[in-house]
């Protein structure tokens, strides 16, 4: 039991940094590249081969948000003994300092970086006018802190509910949000989900079967904060604290039958274009489910025979050696990817002649330079977020401290 626990240690330590990094090409593909996969199909031989590289890229990291879910709810309540209101709000203590305080601090960074273009006008207009329309275009001052940006536009979900995607201005923090909002209940999800008797009960079954459900079928909430996607992998990860499973042994007698119904679900996936398509926003849900098992199971894998291998060994500690970084790269990362861009969109103007990397004509004529920018932009994104966690780290250690919940 106690080789289980090291493992489960060493695997979520592993973890944290390429998932990070996973995050960051994901807002990429969006915010850095300013070109769409169907910009790049059916164009050229090497556009179609480019789009499936990067498409395939998106497909194999869109679980990253659900596996930080699953893990921090596994670590919400293990070894844990007792529970009562005074351990609650001893964790939630906790919290206020891992999440509500660089949640805040960071949203602040990121409302001062927008508004910083502005400043030759506020110095010389109205100061409050043009802070306040900036505000108000981003849901008010508190607003602009919970839900002040839409990244996608008003739908239905299955049972006819409205749903639109509001998150914060610093969009990468919706995790952290919704992260706040699942903690609150978890006095709720102990009761539920909590073994009897050391054995798992048909009310603990129930309530993952039903949060499974309401993952499925992309169930919606009115709130902005309250997500199911997010309720179910905490849930999932209490259930398996709380019912005495380690984490990396939860999943791992099923890997191989896990790992096959991960990749046919992958390559359904990738065959209909991933969300873009009905059948792709259907299964995602489900592909998601299976991809954060086939993650864990890896990453077991990986931490049991690395002792025995040296070549698994100096991967494991490469994956392991910079995570004291990953904090830095999730937070600072999303002020990067505009001005990347624009570097990377007069570089091009001025050595290919066409208008940024959005022209048409060099996704046609040069997709693999599209690659090639692609992946050095996120390198160039993921170092400089690097040199300044060693660099604050170094010489503000106590600022590092707070500005990472550490």
């Amino acid at each position: 039991m106690q080789e289980n626990k090291t493992v489960t240690s060493e695997l979520v330590t592993m973890l944290r940094y390429p998932l990070i990094v996973s995050v960051v090409v994901h807002h990429c593909f969006f915010w850095v590249s300013g070109w769409h996969y169907n910009q790049l199909s059916e164009q050229s031989i090497g556009s179609n081969v480019v789009s499936e590289l990067i498409l395939s890229s998106r497909i194999l990291i869109s679980s990253v948000v659900p596996i930080f879910f699953l893990i921090s709810g596994y670590f919400f309540f293990v070894h844990l003994k007792d529970w009562d209101t005074k351990v609650w709000k001893r964790k939630m203590k906790r919290r206020v300092w891992t999440l509500l305080i660089p949640y805040i601090l960071w949203n602040t960074f990121f409302f001062l970086h927008q508004i910083s273009p502005e400043i030759p006008r506020i110095i010389h207009g109205n100061f409050w006018e043009i802070i306040n329309s900036w505000v108000n275009n981003h849901g008010g001052w508190l607003g602009m802190y919970w839900n002040g940006r839409i990244i996608s536009q008003e739908t239905v979900d299955i049972w006819g509910l409205p749903t639109q995607t509001n998150v914060p201005i610093l969009l990468p923090f919706y995790f952290i949000r919704n992260l706040m909002v699942v903690t609150l209940f978890t006095p709720l999800l102990h009761f539920l989900l909590r073994a009897r008797n050391k054995s798992v009960t048909t009310c603990a079954a129930v309530t993952i079967g039903l949060l499974l459900f309401l993952h499925l079928s992309k169930t919606s909430f009115i709130l902005s904060g309250f997500s199911a996607e997010a309720f179910f992998f905490f849930g999932l990860g209490a259930f398996l604290s709380l019912n005495g499973f380690e984490l990396s042994e939860a999943f791992y007698a099923k890997r191989k039958v896990i790992a096959f119904v991960y990749l046919s679900l992958f390559f359904i996936e990738l065959f209909f274009g991933f969300q873009s398509s009905n059948i792709g926003k259907i299964l995602h849900p489900l592909y998601a489910v299976f991809e954060a098992m086939t993650v864990v199971n890896c990453a077991s894998w990986l931490v049991k025979k690395s002792p025995a291998n040296k070549r698994l060994s100096a991967l494991k500690n490469a994956l392991t050696r910079w995570q004291h970084t990953s904090f830095m790269i999730y937070a600072l990362h999303f002020f990067l990817i505009v001005s990347v861009r624009s570097f990377f969109n007069k570089v091009i103007g001025a050595t290919t002649g066409y208008n940024g990397i959005s022209a048409m004509g060099l996704s046609t004529h040069y997709p693999y330079l599209v690659l090639i920018i692609f992946l050095t932009k996120i390198v160039i994104i993921v170092s400089i977020c690097m040199i300044v966690s060693i660099l604050l780290e170094r010489f503000f250690p106590r600022f590092n401290k707070i500005l990472c919940g550490r």
